[in-house]
């Protein structure tokens, strides 16, 4: 459950190509230190041409955030991707239920996140396939250092298991 399907150094490293071999439709994506800096609603352009690139291709991004709808809407409101608040991550059941209502196939769906404990955990219980991606800042908001403290000690542990876990720089890179 805590095991990500593959570990990437940060969310634009994942390519078309790649999702569309893996026929992935949908990226659902943390927001805080995955997409922007936890403590900015500053983005990159970087990531901006990468959502251009994913909506062009067909690719839905969707932001699935514990913050509220208000927060969410302030820190993507210029940026092409769908919202989902209040998901009560590591819970499953916001994540479902939007896929259930908009008919989403989960076998077609990648979760991207920075924690193990919230985002690894919420796709692995919603039967995702999921991708952990380094925090884009080192610091993190109080309630977010309890959760690594706890996960460093899980991803060492993983990593002794499966030498191939290491981070990457892309969906591709699986083997080497």
């Amino acid at each position: 459950m805590f095991k990500p399907s593959i570990m990437l150094n940060k969310i634009t490293d994942i390519e078309v190509s790649d999702l569309q071999k893996l026929k992935i439709t949908t990226i659902m994506t943390d927001l805080d230190n995955t997409l922007l800096p936890w403590n900015s609603d500053e983005y990159t352009l970087s990531l901006r041409k990468w959502l251009n690139i994913m909506e062009h291709a067909g690719i839905d991004v969707l932001v699935v955030s514990n913050n509220s709808y208000k927060r969410v809407e302030k820190a993507v409101n210029m940026l092409p991707m769908g919202i989902v608040a209040r998901a009560k991550k590591p819970l499953p059941f916001v994540i479902k239920k939007y896929l259930r209502q908009n008919k989403i196939d989960q076998e077609t769906v990648l979760f991207v996140g920075d924690q193990i404990l919230t985002d690894v955990l919420a796709g692995s219980l919603s039967g995702i396939k999921t991708v952990l991606v380094k925090p884009i800042v080192e610091t993190d908001a109080k309630k977010t250092r309890v959760n690594r403290f706890f996960e460093r000690p899980i991803l060492k542990y993983l990593q002794i298991k499966d030498k191939n876990l290491r981070w990457k720089d892309s969906l591709h890179d699986r083997n080497e």
